[in-house]
């Protein structure tokens, strides 16, 4: 016998909404694709678990702001999910709800409750933490003695300078670091929705980068990903999996003479960028712009940490130009708005 959907309509939808729309028509990347999948998930999970809805049993009205809103709290008590987790979950089911409605599944009224539905407050700004300059510090030279240390030291220092979320800078291709004036860079991103953004970066790393195409990318052929692991005897894009090993060393080595270290991640790094900028006086318009920010809400998160907080960082970085290298662009002009303007290319 076959087994028949409910609601075969919306069965149909999650898979157009999921293989057509999201990679063809909204051109979303395949971490943003695997996050509302992940999101629509654990939505039935939910609804399983306290409704006894299926997927095949479920509904489109099954998508309503009351369910949301149980989902939202059962988040937090049953997975002790924070609240940028929370909200994320949020922001999925809301992008797959306007899908919905864009094709009379659910009603304008029921789409309008859902887009009410406010974002949890996140009462957690006391635990963020980030790197100071001299961890920071501690960490590029922990790089010496690994057996691909010239990799390694360029990989840490790009992902920090730039900013930039790992998926980026682990997707660049030789062609998307160019010389700038003086020995400086540019480093080319298309990040989530394949937008562009121009980074302007140090001579140092330009020096570091010099240094690494030398024994990586002898040939440089400009279409090579920058970064890359071999698997079964060919280049492969080298995974976060890679990073997280490299980090994991430098963590153990760093701990010998700083216990106190925090646990390193590869969105520390950009964290930590977005703190260094903030501290030096960067404006959070800046700063968005240099993180590739879609919404500079999610940038103001940094100014959200509490007065004491601010004092403590202050005291680790220091003068606002002590800075990871000397001729660190950002902070060579963390006081002229219009010059770091014009090269995150927004004059």
């Amino acid at each position: 016998m076959r087994i028949k959907a409910k609601d075969p309509r919306l069965v149909s939808l999650m898979g157009e909404f999921m293989r057509t729309y999201l990679p063809c028509v909204r051109n979303r990347d395949e971490d943003t694709i695997a996050s509302y999948r992940y999101s629509i998930n654990l939505f039935v999970t939910y609804l399983e678990s306290e409704q006894k809805v299926t997927v095949l049993t479920m509904q489109s009205s099954d998508f309503s702001q009351k369910n949301i809103v149980e989902f939202m709290n059962w988040l937090k008590s049953e997975r002790n999910n924070v609240a940028p987790t929370i909200n994320h979950r949020l922001s999925d089911l809301r992008g797959f709800c306007k899908y919905l409605y864009k094709k009379n599944a659910i009603s304008l009224a029921e789409y309008e409750a859902i887009r009410e539905i406010s974002d949890v407050d996140d009462e957690r700004v006391i635990y963020f933490t980030w790197l100071s300059v001299n961890d920071v510090h501690l960490v590029l030279k922990s790089t010496a003695g690994n057996r691909e240390a010239i990799r390694d030291r360029f990989l840490l220092s790009l992902l920090y300078e730039s900013g930039a979320r790992i998926n980026e800078v682990l997707s660049l291709k030789l062609l998307d670091v160019k010389a700038a004036s003086n020995r400086e860079a540019d480093v080319h991103f298309y990040g989530k929705g394949k937008k562009h953004r121009i980074t302007p970066l140090s001579r140092e790393i330009w020096n570091q980068f010099e240094d690494y195409c030398e024994k990586y990318h002898p040939d440089k052929t400009s279409e090579d990903l920058l970064f890359y692991s071999f698997r079964n005897g060919r280049r492969n894009k080298m995974s976060s999996d890679n990073v997280s090993r490299i980090l994991a060393g430098c963590e153990e080595e760093v701990r010998k003479s700083n216990p106190d270290l925090v646990h390193l991640h590869s969105h520390l790094f950009r964290r930590t960028r977005a703190m260094h900028l903030y501290q030096a006086g960067v404006p959070l318009p800046t700063i968005s712009e240099w993180l590739g920010h879609s919404n500079i809400e999610t940038t103001r998160f940094y100014a959200k940490v509490t007065e004491e907080m601010k004092r403590e960082a202050l005291h680790k970085l220091g003068d606002s130009d002590s800075s990871i290298f000397k001729d660190d662009v950002v902070f060579k002009y963390a006081n002229d708005e219009d010059t770091i303007k014009r090269l995150c290319g927004l004059k």
